[in-house]
């Protein structure tokens, strides 16, 4: 029997980093931060539905805090790989930070933004590690002058099993394995790691929180049926346009039109038609 909840399912994410202790020590592991500028403290800020864009459609992102800095995190997970789904994280981190603006205040008293993107697949090229850091740098020089916005994503389809060399890998062990094992690895080693463990196994869980994470884990599969259904049609119209190229070549090499309809399965009928339109 399945001992621990998926941490990639949307109401299992939120609820591991809910907890501040938690968040905290996710975010100075995969930030790199050193001891002088970990962060100490955060608070949830109340996710913010952008506004209507594209297809009608209202985007949330699934975490947003600030540290004792002022600084702004974005965390978001996102299970599959989506279309555009590069420049809805930029609009993401563009709207945090102009959505600081108050009236009467300065441009200069903006704080830095930085979006965390949790991805269950692949989404960069495979020359990136499985965690990489986008900054803002001057073209010539490759220095940075522009420090705003950062963005960091960490793609789980990149991270392999026997990765565990820190606290990140730890982290990310847990997100992409957890729900596949009975016990955490013996090389796990922080205690918030082996916590988070601890949160996710489902007996623990109120009736209430499983019903909220399998309509969550259904509604993920209705997503990926819809893009197989989409996609399984699109190699279907593929196939065929393929096929009608070929049976127009065969025309205009006066092959009998009998000869093409026994090689392919084309109806007569249809082939007249293709051959009218040549």
């Amino acid at each position: 029997m399945q001992r621990y909840l998926d941490g990639t399912n949307d109401v299992a994410f939120k609820k591991l980093f809910s907890d501040k202790v938690k968040l905290i020590n996710l975010l100075n592991s995969l930030l790199r931060l050193s001891k002088g500028d970990r962060i100490i403290d955060l608070s949830y800020i109340t996710t913010e539905q952008l506004p209507l864009f594209l297809e009608g459609k209202r985007s949330l992102f699934d975490l947003k805090v600030k540290d004792e800095t002022g600084r702004w995190y974005i965390i978001e997970m996102q299970r599959k790989m989506e279309k555009d789904y590069l420049n809805r994280t930029q609009l993401y981190g563009c709207y945090t930070y102009v959505s600081q603006i108050k009236k009467g205040m300065k441009h200069r008293d903006l704080l830095p933004v930085v979006i965390i993107s949790i991805i269950g697949t692949k989404a960069l090229p495979d020359e990136l590690p499985y965690v990489s850091y986008h900054h803002i740098k001057e073209s010539n020089t490759h220095k940075q002058y522009l420090f705003s916005l950062t963005y960091v994503f960490i793609e789980l389809g990149k991270f392999k099993k026997n990765d565990l060399k820190d606290d990140t890998d730890e982290w990310l062990h847990l997100l992409k394995y957890a729900s596949q094992e009975q016990e955490p690895p013996k090389e796990i080693k922080n205690e918030i790691v082996l916590s988070a463990y601890a949160s996710l196994e489902q007996y623990k869980w109120t009736d209430q929180e499983h019903d909220d994470y399998f309509r969550a884990e259904m509604a993920i599969q209705q997503e990926i049926d819809k893009f197989e259904e989409k996609f399984n049609a699109g190699m279907k119209k593929g196939i065929e346009k393929g096929k009608i190229e070929i049976i127009k070549k065969m025309l205009t090499k006066k092959i009998p039109i009998e000869e093409i309809h026994e090689m392919t399965g084309i109806s007569i009928e249809e082939i007249k038609k293709l051959k009218a339109e040549i």
